[in-house]
């Protein structure tokens, strides 16, 4: 299967950037491609456009990591376009979209700073783990 990993987030709003580090510490260990996006909507929808299985993993306001139910994700990053479930729907109609899950780490709030919190970080291996078995009962055999 051809799949995706993608980190979506802004460096330069502090804890809002973790799913882009989830996505650094998961190179090497999948048998996936592994993007960052900075922007979500319909450019993070064109950027997965013809894999098979796609997740996404990006900060939400709440506590812990969890998987968000595609229709309810709404990224916490600034986004001038179209929701990406939005995006995804209108996408599908023309061209071939992946099955997609979505893996939310949990944070207080984004501000404006570089550098991810203390407590922010620490959910980075648990959703690293949590993407490695999304990613092996998706497919049974990617992890390297």
């Amino acid at each position: 299967m051809y799949n995706v990993v993608v980190g979506v987030g802004n460096p330069l709003l502090g804890d809002d950037a973790v799913g882009i580090e989830v996505a650094r510490k998961l190179k090497g260990k999948i048998s996936a491609d592994v993007k960052v996006a900075i922007a979500g909507g319909l450019e993070l929808a064109e950027m997965i456009a013809d894999y098979n299985f796609a997740v996404i993993v990006d900060a939400f306001y709440g506590k812990g990591v969890r998987e968000i139910d595609v229709d309810k994700y709404r990224e916490t990053v600034a986004n001038h376009d179209i929701s990406f479930p939005s995006a995804y729907r209108i996408l599908s109609k023309y061209i071939k979209m992946p099955k997609v899950r979505v893996i939310g780490v949990g944070i207080e709030k984004a501000e404006i700073r570089e550098g991810l919190s203390e407590e922010t970080r620490k959910s980075i291996p648990v959703a690293v783990e949590k993407i490695m078995r999304v990613m092996e009962e998706e497919n049974g055999h990617d992890i390297v």
